[in-house]
């Protein structure tokens, strides 16, 4: 048998035989202008039939619902988004705001009806991303506007509201990483997983960075680039195996840059099943400095997007937002940092 329903405010003034108005200004109000004895019997009644107030509705009536509508567009699976989803509920809720969470994959369609939702929710604010224009239809500004207080991360600069992103861009990851791999004395570099579209002469990507600082030194090889839709462990793992089953290691790159850490450690994974060494056979350079980077075998050398930091620092932009809707918008930049462990071997002492 399931358990009674709590009785909302009409059922509890019907069951009292008083107005609504009158149960609604002793529970919701706290107006005290009534018997001492009408108010204790409409407390006793709401705990007795487990009367719940509709907190939708009074946020609406104060003009806030404590609520901030979280959308993530990429896979949820991928530990990166885990940890940052993490961060910003926590950061939120210290502040006394619940959450909202929806999840995408690269689906703007989706996105704007979860914006449509959150919107009818009367959420305080919206938090978004990452926002990149996948199907290059040039209307990303349009499909993200919402009249809710909004930040994003990761995002499109054609998104014109609070943002934080990555101090000199995703460029500058890949970019970090070939010069990693140079300064080694590495000059057969690969790029596992690189996202699509490639492209070599627009957009911010770590496929550029590389591909640029590649070519300026010489050693730019394209039968080594590995693009894939989905940079997750298992599809690291299968390609990197495939990849080993199809070609002989001297016909390899030395040293391996992977999309994020999760595909790189189903690629190391692949690499030692197949009796390899990293790093003496391959060396792997990942990104994001997820939590299990530091312990897979060899430790990950990685690159740090400080996951943390983002969600500090959307936090602060949302709650500055929700106090001074009508500031000018701002732009906050992280820096990613290069995490230097045990899987890239030094080929120059």
């Amino acid at each position: 048998m399931n358990p009674p329903k709590p009785a909302n405010l009409k059922a509890l003034a019907d069951h009292l035989g008083l107005s609504i108005t009158t149960v609604s200004d002793i529970l919701l109000r706290g107006k005290g202008n009534y018997r001492t004895r009408t108010i204790q019997r409409v407390r006793d009644a709401a705990v007795k039939l487990k009367y719940q107030p509709n907190a939708l509705a009074q946020g609406m009536r104060r003009g806030n619902t404590k609520t901030i509508g979280l959308l993530i567009t990429f896979n949820i699976l991928d530990p990166f988004f885990a940890e940052l989803v993490n961060h910003l509920e926590d950061l939120f809720e210290q502040e006394g705001y619940m959450v909202l969470l929806s999840i995408s994959e690269k689906n703007m369609e989706r996105d704007r009806q979860v914006l449509d939702f959150f919107e009818s929710r009367r959420v305080d604010g919206v938090v978004m991303g990452p926002i990149y224009d996948y199907k290059e239809n040039g209307a990303i500004h349009d499909f993200y506007k919402t009249s809710i207080p909004s930040v994003a991360f990761l995002a499109d600069p054609r998104v014109a509201i609070d943002r934080v992103n990555l101090k000199n861009g995703h460029y500058f990851i890949g970019k970090m990483a070939a010069e990693y791999f140079l300064k080694a004395g590495h000059k057969r570099i690969g790029y596992l997983m690189a996202s699509l579209p490639l492209k070599k002469n627009e957009g911010d990507t770590p496929f550029r960075g590389l591909y640029d600082t590649l070519v300026k030194a010489g050693v730019y090889e394209e039968k080594w680039i590995w693009p894939a839709e989905r940079p997750l462990a298992e599809l690291g793992y299968e390609r990197m195996k495939m990849i080993l089953r199809e070609n002989k290691l001297e016909d390899l790159p030395t040293a391996i840059f992977c999309h994020n850490d999760h595909c790189a450690i189903g690629a190391m994974f692949a690499t030692r099943e197949a009796g390899y060494r990293i790093p003496d056979d391959l060396s792997f350079i990942g990104t994001d400095n997820i939590i299990t980077s530091a312990f897979t075998e060899p430790p990950l050398t990685t690159i740090d997007l400080c996951a943390r930091q983002i969600a500090a620092e959307v936090a602060l932009l949302m709650l500055e937002r929700l106090a001074h809707k009508d500031r000018a918008e701002r732009m906050s930049a992280v820096e990613p940092r290069l995490i230097e462990r045990h899987s890239v071997r030094k080929m120059i002492p």
